[in-house]
């Protein structure tokens, strides 16, 4: 059986007893969640009115960028009738009525924040104005058809009653809450599909809104924490002695983690770090280097050691056809997010609060109940705006890190990575190698199609630490670890993206072998599918090419003519006129399913003097219906840029187990001068919103190596690629 991560997650947190509904009016096992005074109306755990009238959404995701909370506003705006300027919202705390409905988990990720919540927050909104009306109805003696709500306020239609949804708190927080609700239909909506003010721009611009790094309680000491540069060692002995002599230096002492380094700010804290002598365990092991790493891939290729995931029998004979086949490959990478990790601590009576940027704060609050050795109860996340996460906000190391602490202090301390650190102590998107191969008929079919994948497994890292967040506390970690283990021999998080492979061929077979490094894996923007995408739509290039065929041509006779993917790829060759290229540019195009959504892309590029150079990138996006119009693009463009710098720069190298990279200047990130222009084109669909904030991103790598080839002639099958 092939599992994706949510389906996994949830049958975990099922059979934990996790289980918690979607959307629950009470919050929780029927309790009320009561996060305001008793004077407000609260109908659900989502949603409260103040007295005043001022409206509160708890928004149950992260907010780092993508707009999940101007996404989520617009939801409950349309449904509550008022505008979404007017509704104010906060960081829902962690509980278990705002675990994902899909995962379970209170966690941001799998771009699916407004496809879970799309209908749930249009409940909310509905249920909340119908009992308003409701109280309106009590107070007038009209009934409902006589009634209509607009604007935050509930008018009768002869104009006799015109009552603000704040003269309607008191009577309404004392109804039963309307849940048989209707949903205005898609011809009545005022803001879902146009809104696209950012609700949360005005605090990003005047910098009023609170990142991980903003938080100070009183008193707060700073820290940085001396890490082994490898990621097996631990701490053997320390000399601060010049260290504790300088200004402002409170304490240095040494942690599970590394040795903390404590003072009166940053900069004294950074100072006196390098001033401390530390000596590590060496360090054990194999696979410690690159090249290793690489050649223990490329032999994985040749072995046998292989789950199926996907075996699909040919109808023609294995000989027939030409036999084209090729490797590639794709190295480690780093998330490098604008915000270095961070995390703030102050120990409580029986417990701690922790102020932390988190994807996941239930993960983070787990993690720190483990370390303080109390019950999760006792623990308060206040979850801050994420200067970017990526996937790597979804750990929380950094949490562990600065309650042991906070532990050993005693007092409120903040802890700072530099970027040095976060380059360092990253959970990297894990190197992988690909082997594929087809056979091409004389008509242009595809026969034979088989995809072998090797790589390390994500889950079997990552799966332990999150079941540890769902599971009782009691449970140890040996069998959580077993069952990443298990589910590392077919990890669905490296084949995502090949298995699910949309085009009409006769024969597919799709396998993985999983090669275990001692390296800290995470989910990375669009996770499996930023390599698979680059593998198959790279080879679907070289089919193209063997069959004698446009590449674009290509991929529309092997699809579905009334399927998705034709549809964007049509859009996308319309917007790029394709075919017609500018003298002296050249185009490569892909398209690729993620997230539920599928997006098409063409890269563009030149050839000057031997150098290539990027020139334009049109998208085309179908992701059902569209809630915010410009946040979508801007997801698609933010996606694309993320893609190219991986693609043209990104590589995580390791010599002796430690990471060389240390910054931007080694791990470079493309920069505004080398962005080309970009064209994103939303497709029509009436069909549930799907997710965007990974979908842009895997198809952009392999249009551009195929705008490289048609510029070249040159295949170019390990990333990063090159330009010159």
């Amino acid at each position: 059986m092939n599992l994706t991560r949510r389906q996994f997650i949830r049958n975990v947190s099922v059979a934990g007893g996790a289980l918690t509904l979607g959307f629950q009016l009470t919050g929780c096992s029927g309790k009320p969640l009561q996060l305001g005074s008793e004077a407000d109306f609260q109908p659900n755990a989502f949603l409260r009115i103040e007295p005043d009238g001022t409206v509160i959404l708890q928004v149950p995701k992260a907010e780092m960028g993508q707009g999940v909370i101007t996404g989520m506003v617009t939801l409950v705006a349309e449904e509550l009738e008022v505008h979404p300027s007017r509704i104010d919202y906060a960081m829902a705390p962690v509980h278990s009525a705002f675990g994902d409905p899909e995962m379970r988990l209170q966690i941001t990720g799998g771009s699916a924040s407004i496809r879970v919540y799309h209908e749930i927050l249009r409940q909310v909104g509905a249920s909340a104005r119908e009992t308003l009306v409701a109280a309106a109805m009590q107070q007038s003696g009209l009934d409902r058809a006589s009634l209509e709500a607009r604007e935050g306020r509930v008018r009768s239609v002869d104009g006799s009653v015109d009552l603000g949804y704040a003269e309607l708190v008191p009577v309404a927080r004392t109804l039963a809450v309307v849940g048989d609700v209707v949903l205005k239909p898609a011809d009545q909506w005022r803001w879902i599909g146009r809104y696209d003010q950012r609700v949360d721009a005005v605090a990003k611009t005047d910098g009023s809104a609170r990142f991980g790094m903003d938080a100070s309680p009183e008193g707060c000491l700073t820290a940085v924490l001396l890490r082994c540069p490898w990621f097996d060692g631990a701490v053997e002995s320390f000399e601060a002695t010049e260290a504790l002599a300088l200004p402002g230096v409170v304490a240095v002492f040494a942690t599970e983690f590394g040795v903390a380094v404590v003072a009166e700010g940053y900069w004294p804290a950074r100072q006196a770090a390098g001033k401390v002598q530390v000596n590590f365990t060496p360090p054990g092991g194999g696979l410690r280097d690159s090249a290793t790493i690489s050649a223990a891939l490329e032999a994985a290729l040749d072995g046998e050691d292989f789950a199926s995931v996907r075996d699909d029998p040919a109808t023609a004979a294995a000989e027939q056809g030409e036999r084209v086949s090729a490797r590639y490959a794709v190295p480690f990478l780093a998330h490098a997010a604008m915000e270095p990790l961070n995390a703030t601590c102050r120990l409580t009576a029986d417990g701690c609060e922790v102020w932390v940027g988190s994807q996941a704060p239930d993960l983070a609050r787990d993690v720190a109940s483990r370390v303080l050795g109390v019950p999760r109860g006792a623990v308060v996340i206040h979850n801050q705006f994420l200067g970017g996460g990526f996937g790597r906000r979804a750990a929380a190391d950094n949490v562990a890190e600065v309650v042991a602490i906070a532990r050993e202090l005693k007092r409120p301390v903040k802890l700072v990575w530099s970027r040095e650190d976060d380059m360092r102590h990253d959970w990297y998107r894990p190197a992988m190698a690909g082997a594929i191969e087809a056979r091409v008929h004389p008509d242009g079919r595809i026969s034979h199609w088989q995809h072998r994948i090797a790589g390390p497994s994500i889950n079997q890292q990552v799966l332990p630490v999150m079941m540890g967040a769902m599971l009782p506390q009691w449970i140890p970690g040996g069998p959580r670890q077993w069952v990443g283990d298990f589910v590392g021999k077919k990890d669905f998080a490296s084949v995502e993206g090949s298995k699910e492979l949309p085009y009409a061929f006769d024969g597919v077979s799709v396998s993985y072998c999983n090669v275990p490094v001692p390296i800290p894996l995470g989910y990375w923007r669009s996770v499996g599918h930023s390599h698979t995408a680059f593998v198959v739509e790279s080879f679907v290039d070289e089919l193209a090419h063997a069959a004698g065929m446009d590449p674009l041509a290509f991929r529309r006779q092997h699809l579905p003519e009334s399927s998705r993917q034709r549809r964007v790829l049509d859009a996308v060759a319309r917007a790029a006129n394709w075919g017609n290229a500018p003298a002296g540019r050249f185009q490569g195009i892909a398209v690729h399913d993620s997230f539920h959504s599928c997006v098409a892309e063409v890269v563009e590029v030149s050839r000057i003097d031997g150098k290539v150079q990027l020139e334009h990138v049109y998208c085309a996006i179908d992701c059902g219906q569209v809630i915010n119009p410009d946040i979508v693009r801007d997801q698609m463009i933010g996606g694309i840029v993320f893609a190219l710098s991986a693609a043209l720069h990104g590589e995580i190298t390791l010599k002796d187990g430690a990471v060389e990279q240390s910054n931007y200047h080694d791990y470079p990130l493309l920069r505004q001068t080398d962005t080309p222009p970009m064209t994103v084109v939303l497709v029509d669909s009436s069909a549930p919103p799907t997710g965007v904030g990974e979908p842009g991103t895997p198809p952009a790598a392999p249009a551009l190596a195929n705008a490289l080839f048609a510029a070249t002639g040159e295949r170019q099958r390990r990333l990063p690629l090159r330009l010159g």
